[in-house]
């Protein structure tokens, strides 16, 4: 039984393994997994050197499975509409509020660094000003003395000194301190005697007080000046700085800082704030100098500013607006993540339901009318879903009726053939004399004639008219040839033959069906006749030097009666002489219409036929085509024409 699960199972395996593209990202992935799963403490200990591998293995192979996953997300679960309605969300909404994230952020960062600035600002005009009352003392301990809260302190004189600097001057120089330090320092400069003396004090306090406010440390750099527009100052500190300075790429000439910051991570990494320059003199040379003093914190040095970490001595209404703010912006971040997933998964339903109606119409535009589209909703698309719906339900039903139509066309075209099959050949009778046709009104036609050739070389004729058209007509006119083609017309005249059609078709047929019909018999040789008329149309003798004469004999039609049609009958007979025609039609001729809604009618045969024609079915039919002007036939046609 085990066995019997084994197969199947190591099958699924290998489709599942020949599907997993691309496959080094997924043996990356198996190699990353030990670095995953294994105890941080293990690290070292149980993976020694293989753990960095490992560690390398997983990240790439997570990066690169899931950009595919991405990728085949996009591909294949979002939709193309879904696409462009999602782009727009994320920009009408996600980018707003990043816009604006960036834009508060922005705004503290330089607001707190211009709070900074100012506070590192104060503290230089402090100490200038105690360095100028300082410098004016009498003796070097008084002003040591001034300067002892400020910072270390100390003064020597000089016989000379760097170009560009007189007495009175105050600034900072870079210069070298009594225990051999090369240091910033704030120096004034004043006359005494032959000598200048040097009154200099330390920037080792400068930012002291700024960073008890703001915390964290300030980060210093010295470097060369650009030469444009340099100089020693103004002698008032010279803090104008040339904003090229800012982005110079060479090495500084030293780099120290003041103070420290906690190093946190994430919310609580550490952050430089804007820079404060300040220009410098080298005292050596008296070359410009630019002092960058970059302020560093993080968020828990600021919260201190609240009181956290000394005794709790943060009031209860800060307290209180603190939790305000902070729930208020998880808040607007939970409403804004809310926003930003029901606009999501909106998009996602429109996209579907378009989706669904383009997948629907290229099935449809295939010739798929069974396709339908699930509504969702209640909004436009939905409304377009039902009417497409709606849409394919007519093409399939107006497509069921055309295959039904062309089910019936075939089976009419068949039937016209069976049809055709039933009228005579008169190219195998021989009869060149003998000239016939049928035009159907539709594809089958209720109209018939037939010529039998009996014993005595003569032939038996018949054309026939059923009541109405089309198929049923037509099959009561194969029904006659039927019972036609059963009697001795041989031994029977033409009006026992009419009469025993007439007695067969009134026991078959009720009397709102009937047929018209001219039955006779023709000698070809002797150009003798004899026919018989039942309700059908009058015949037309034709004599060969153009005289027209209408043979009408009187005659009930067929089916209309069973007790008086045989005595209704009148024979008509007659022979034709060299040159003669008889013709026989249905009333598909004469009722032809014209363009004014007028009837061909027999005066205009007759008329016809009293002119010269060397084919006269040609010219009859060509006659009525002209008449008629493209309208179709309103009813069935047949011609026979017998001549000698």
């Amino acid at each position: 039984m085990a066995r019997g699960w084994d197969v199947p199972g190591r099958a699924a395996l290998r489709r599942l393994l020949a599907g997993l593209r691309p496959r080094w990202a997924w043996v990356l992935l198996l190699l990353g997994l030990p670095w995953l799963l294994v105890p941080h403490r293990w690290h070292v200990e149980v993976l020694g050197g293989f753990w960095d591998l490992s560690s390398w293995a997983f990240w790439i192979a997570a990066w690169v499975l899931g950009f595919l996953a991405l990728r085949w997300l996009w591909r294949k679960l979002v939709f193309r509409v879904s696409r462009r309605l999602w782009v727009i969300l994320l920009l009408v909404s996600l980018l707003p509020a990043l816009t604006l994230a960036a834009f508060f952020l922005s705004a503290g960062w330089l607001a707190l660094g211009a709070q900074v600035g100012r506070s590192f600002q104060g503290d230089l005009k402090r100490m200038e000003v105690a360095v100028r009352e300082a410098v004016k003392q009498p003796s070097d301990a008084a002003a040591l003395k001034a300067l002892e809260v400020l910072g270390e302190a100390h003064v020597r004189r000089t016989p000379t000194l760097p170009p560009g600097i007189k007495d009175g001057w105050v600034g900072y120089v870079y210069d070298t301190t009594p225990s051999g330090k090369k240091v910033v320092a704030l120096r004034a400069v004043a006359a005494e005697g032959n000598h200048h003396r040097l009154l200099s004090l330390g920037l080792g306090r400068m930012s002291a007080s700024g960073r008890d406010i703001w915390g964290g440390r300030m980060v210093y750099r010295l470097d060369w000046a650009n030469r444009r527009g340099a100089g020693p100052g103004n002698g008032r500190g010279g803090t104008t700085v040339n904003l090229l300075d800012l982005f110079r790429t060479e090495p500084p000439v030293v780099t120290y800082q003041d103070g420290d910051v906690p190093q946190g991570r994430g919310l609580f990494r550490s952050f430089r704030l804007p820079s404060v320059g300040l220009r410098v003199v080298d005292w050596e040379t008296g070359r410009p100098m630019l002092l960058t003093a970059t302020p560093e914190t993080n968020l828990e040095e600021l919260f201190k500013g609240f009181g956290f970490g000394s005794g709790g001595n943060l009031s209860t209404t800060t307290m209180v607006t603190i939790f305000l703010l902070v729930l208020a912006i998880l808040l607007l971040l939970s409403f804004q993540f809310l926003a930003l997933l029901t606009g999501l998964y909106l998009a996602r339903q429109l996209g579907k339901s378009v989706d669904g109606l383009f997948r629907g119409v290229s099935r449809l535009s295939a010739g798929d009318f069974a396709v339908r589209v699930r509504p969702q909703g209640r909004d436009q698309v939905a409304a377009l879903s039902l009417a497409f719906n709606e849409m394919a339900g007519r093409l399939q039903q107006a497509d069921a009726e055309r295959e039904e139509r062309l089910r019936m066309e075939e089976e009419l075209r068949v039937a016209r053939e069976v049809q055709m099959r039933l009228l005579p050949d008169l190219e195998s009778l021989h009869l060149p004399s003998v000239r016939a046709v049928v035009l159907p009104a539709l594809e089958v036609a209720g109209d018939y004639y037939d010529l039998f050739p009996l014993p005595d070389g003569s032939l038996a004729f018949l054309i026939a008219d059923v009541s109405g058209k089309g198929t049923s007509a037509a099959f009561y006119a194969a029904e006659t040839k039927g019972v036609l083609s059963a009697l001795d017309k041989a031994a029977l005249d033409p009006r026992e033959v009419a009469a025993r059609l007439n007695a067969i078709w009134c026991h078959g047929h009720g009397r709102s069906l009937f047929l018209t019909l001219a039955y006779g018999t023709f000698h070809p040789r002797t150009g003798r006749f004899a026919f018989v008329r039942a309700g059908h149309p009058p015949a037309f003798l034709r004599r060969a030097a153009g005289a027209v004469e209408r043979l009408n004999p009187r005659g009930l039609g067929i089916g209309l009666s069973a007790t008086q049609f045989s005595g209704s009958l009148e024979l008509a007979e007659g022979t034709l002489e060299s040159g003669d025609r008889l013709v026989f039609y249905t009333d598909g001729l004469t009722e032809a219409l014209g363009p004014s809604e007028t009837l061909y009618g027999e005066d205009r045969l007759a008329a016809l036929l009293a002119q010269p024609a060397d084919d006269l079915q040609a010219a009859i039919l060509a006659d009525v085509a002209a008449f008629a002007q493209g309208r179709p036939l309103a009813d069935d046609l047949t011609l026979l024409i017998l001549g000698r």
